[in-house]
């Protein structure tokens, strides 16, 4: 625990579109990591209304028996700002660190339950030309667990409060 890993978001081809470091701070069913935001490069970073901040913390959860990843959110004073989910392929841990295959549909959660399901025309068109069917199937699911968690209140929570 405490160990620097490496997080490799992937598109559907398996190429690296982003990658970042976070330090491991526990595994059980999933393999939580923190790491910071960084200051954007471009412009301000807005998801569903809220601003994404450099300093912000995000504890990531990465499943390698689920169809999508969870990212608590809270600004640096420890204020809970919602939660980002990625629907994606079962998390993959090697040499390298944790890698994800991101299957374009995200879902963000604000503190107070309400969600937005973002990136649907993107999924579409992916699900039109490039997705296999079997993965289309299972990154519907995917959203619906994630959906299913949002409404019972049951997205996970940083291991040391948040």
């Amino acid at each position: 625990m405490g160990d620097t890993v490496m997080v490799r978001k992937m598109d559907y081809t398996g190429r690296v579109v982003y990658s970042w470091s976070g330090s491991l701070v526990q595994v059980d069913d999933a393999f939580v990591v923190h790491a910071l935001f960084p200051a954007p490069k471009r412009r301000e970073v807005v998801i569903d209304g809220v601003p994404f901040c450099a300093g912000d913390v995000f504890t990531e959860y990465y499943y390698p028996d689920r169809w999508y990843n969870v990212f608590h959110i809270a600004d640096p004073s420890g204020q809970h700002k919602g939660w980002y989910c990625n629907v994606a392929q079962p998390a993959i841990v090697d040499d390298e660190g944790i890698a994800f295959v991101d299957m374009a549909l995200d879902l963000f959660v604000h503190p107070d339950g309400h969600y937005t399901v973002l990136d649907e025309d993107e999924f579409a068109e992916a699900e039109g030309s490039v997705y296999l069917p079997d993965d289309i199937r299972s990154a519907r699911v995917g959203l619906d667990d994630l959906i299913r968690l949002a409404q019972e209140s049951r997205l996970p929570k940083p291991p040391h409060g948040g």
